[in-house]
């Protein structure tokens, strides 16, 4: 049971908190901060950093003088580490006392040691609704009372390790933490922001100690959620994916955005407890878990260059990105490798397979969707510890396979390779999207920030596309919906839906003469192809860009820059257009319409001839329905996908009820930290009661079945016979 006034008093001390002035919304103004008169309540360095004894009477001036050696910033960063495992204590045991609540304005009392020569210092303490000054009593004796864990315990986060003469109540260290690493609010910006909201200056050293408190803060936060985790059982990852029976789509995209400056290190020596099995979740950053692969990037399309840049290395560049894996269907993140090459080297892409297949959600039960995947077969082949997928269904994603050349397209387009469904392969471009906001501020980080600032935005990511994926699959749900309705109708007005086995046969033999159709024997036939391959390219970089630029919800700037790319790639079609019609003039090629004329509009026109001579799905000598019968294909796969995810969806959400039930109803523990623990459960089982019923009612006609299509296996094919 908590303890109460009476009975600490009868066990332990509790501190003694005396106020000395109040301010902020309708308090009286801060007046200036006193400072200890007493010179035992400079709490030593050397106190909390352990330093290699010496013998002889000089072993104390030799230890203060190491301490002194050791530049500041440095020696913070120390304290700061060794800090950090009662920190997570101290915060799990101030919910043990009472829940933190936003509108406190006073430190929550706590335990106290016994001893009688205590310590006092005064502390200016900022809440959510007001700052006040307090003298707060600890212990320099005993280890689990000075002055920071103290002020823990009472929900006040310190912002320095030694004798911090600044605490941040926790809830609005929560808030502070959003608008810097959410919201991109800059320091200096957060501390204007602090005098307007209290009416009054912000001490001076807020700044400075507030930048190195907040990576602190979110260490002991993470540390906490955790050692949550682990003793609960609660498994984190895709709900999605994590009971899915069938195959998994994977993507995988690096980004180069993401590089960071050289000149900034990590503090020598520093190492805080817990942090990379924490950031381990996403990163691979142990040796054991790299892949180095001496091979080349030869196999596959030669359009792609990006598994075989050389050069460009600047000094002044550490890493030059990130590797990134995630859920396919759903953008969970998976699995992140630092890059220090100017391109994806196949290290980077299978060091990142590995810690797919090594959580225990996906395993080797995968697919892959690579925007070069037509490279990667031969290196899965030739990599021991990646055996197990060596035979992984491959795809390109759909933004990036129309830069393949034809023969990569017919059998890496997901539109046109079995087992994806309607997946489009783009999942990481929308996570980059959301981690473009972290670029500038991470570039001058040193590495164990920047990587503990990017966990902190994928923990953001992952909540968002977790809390939404319900209403993700609804509208997937939809869109299988309407591509069945159109690819039926289509079919009944060919004449090939009742016998869908011919039209399988005419694809099948269309695929075996596709190569020789694009590509070539002879010199004046690579010619010819090469140059309208490049020319179908300029084409289809204009689709994306003008399809973009067609978007009602585009902002008045980034029309007018889409008006400027869209103006760009039009001049390229011109060009391409210009030495397309001289080769073709130029090489006659049997099998080839020759010229298209000068005019850009009618090659860029939806039903013209060079759009259709460039279509795989369509033959010289035949209008076969091609583009409906894949679409009939992949949205049967679409609906057997739904169903699935649906159903671990709803299986994931009572797991997590389930395994917090069992933890959250024992007897009331006399320990602080584990009633603290059970607070936080208590919480965390709330969130998911209600998240789970959310879920269960969005999902559950599609898990069950109820709101699929009825299919029945004909003679070579699926059939739709009715669907609601």
């Amino acid at each position: 049971m908590p303890l109460t006034h009476k009975a600490a008093s009868s066990k332990r001390k509790r501190p003694v908190y005396r106020e000395v002035q109040m301010s902020g919304r309708g308090k009286r103004r801060l007046g200036k901060q006193s400072k200890p008169t007493d010179p035992s309540d400079m709490y030593m360095l050397a106190d909390i950093i352990p330093f290699e004894s010496a013998s002889g009477p000089n072993s104390r001036s030799h230890a203060r003088s190491s301490a002194r050696d050791v530049p500041a910033a440095t020696s913070r960063a120390i304290a700061w580490a060794t800090l950090l495992p009662s920190l997570m204590r101290a915060y799990i045991e101030g919910y043990g006392i009472q829940e933190p609540k936003s509108e406190e304005l006073a430190p929550v009392p706590g335990p106290i040691c016994s001893c009688v020569d205590k310590s006092s210092h005064t502390v200016t303490c900022i809440f959510k609704c007001g700052i006040a000054n307090y003298d707060i009593v600890y212990c320099k004796k005993c280890p689990e009372y000075r002055l920071p864990l103290v002020l823990l315990r009472s929900h006040l986060f310190p912002m320095t390790p030694e004798v911090p003469g600044i605490a941040i109540h926790v809830k609005q260290m929560f808030s502070l933490n959003n608008m810097f690493y959410k919201c991109g609010t800059s320091i200096h910006k957060i501390a204007r922001w602090a005098e307007d909201e209290y009416e009054q200056k912000a001490p001076a050293s807020l700044k400075g100690r507030l930048n190195e408190a907040l990576p602190v803060y979110n260490r002991v936060v993470l540390s906490v959620k955790k050692e949550l985790r682990e003793k609960s059982g609660v498994v984190l990852g895709c709900a999605g994916c994590r009971f899915m029976s069938g195959p998994k789509p994977i993507a995988m995209d690096g980004n180069f955005q993401h590089r960071r400056f050289a000149r900034n290190k990590d503090p020598e020596g520093v190492v805080y407890p817990g942090d990379d099995a924490e950031n381990s979740r996403y990163w691979s950053i142990s040796p054991d878990e790299t892949i180095h692969y001496p091979g080349s990037a030869s196999d596959g399309c030669e359009t792609f260059s990006a598994l075989q840049k050389q050069g460009g290395q600047s000094k002044k560049i550490d890493q030059t990105g990130i590797f990134g894996c995630a859920c396919s269907r759903h953008g969970y993140p998976v699995s992140l490798v630092d890059m220090y090459t100017p391109g994806e080297q196949f290290s980077y892409v299978l060091t990142g397979l590995l810690k797919v297949i090594n959580n225990q959600s996906y395993g080797s039960n995968i697919m892959l969707q690579y925007d070069v995947g037509c490279k990667i077969k031969t290196a899965l082949e030739n990599t021991p510890s990646l055996a197990c997928i060596k035979d992984a269904p491959i795809a390109v994603g759909v933004w990036h396979i129309t830069g393949h050349k034809p023969s990569c397209q017919i059998k890496y387009r997901p539109r046109l390779v079995k087992h994806f469904g309607l997946t489009d392969g783009e999942t990481l471009e929308r996570m980059w999207s959301f981690l473009s906001s972290m670029i500038n501020m991470c570039r001058n980080m040193s590495p164990m920030n920047r990587r503990l600032t990017l966990t902190l935005a994928l923990d953001a990511y992952a909540a968002q596309r977790i809390n939404n994926i319900g209403s993700l699959i609804q509208r997937k749900h939809k869109r299988a919906v309407d591509m069945l309705d159109h690819a039926i109708l289509t079919l009944q007005n060919a004449g090939y839906m009742g016998n869908l086995s011919a039209l399988e046969e005419s694809w099948n033999n269309h695929v075996d003469n596709i190569e020789g159709r694009f590509s070539a024997g002879t010199a004046r036939i690579k010619r010819v192809a090469d140059a309208r391959e490049r020319l179908r390219v300029a084409v289809g970089i204009f689709d994306i860009i003008d399809q973009a630029f067609k978007n009602g919800n585009n902002g008045n700037n980034r029309t007018q820059n889409l008006a400027a790319q869209k103006e760009t790639a039009y001049k390229q079609i011109k060009k391409k257009l210009d030495i397309y019609n001289k080769i073709a003039t130029r090489n006659t090629v049997i099998g080839f319409r020759g010229t298209y004329g000068d005019d850009v509009k009618a090659i860029i026109a939806l039903n013209s001839d060079f759009r259709n001579d460039c279509n795989m799905l369509t033959t010289m000598d035949s209008n076969a329905p091609y583009d409906a019968y894949h679409g009939l294909q992949r949205a049967i796969e679409e609906f057997a996908m739904l169903k699935d995810e649906a159903a671990s969806v709803i299986k994931h959400g009572k797991d997590i009820v389930n395994k917090l039930d069992v933890v959250v109803n024992v007897p009331s523990p006399n320990d602080i930290r584990e009633r603290g623990m059970i607070v936080m459960w208590k919480k965390q089982l709330e969130e998911a009661r209600r998240w789970a019923a959310s879920q269960e009612e969005k999902l559950s006609g599609i898990a069950d079945g109820s709101k699929i299509p009825v299919i029945f296996k004909g003679s070579a094919t699926c059939i739709i016979t009715s669907y609601e």
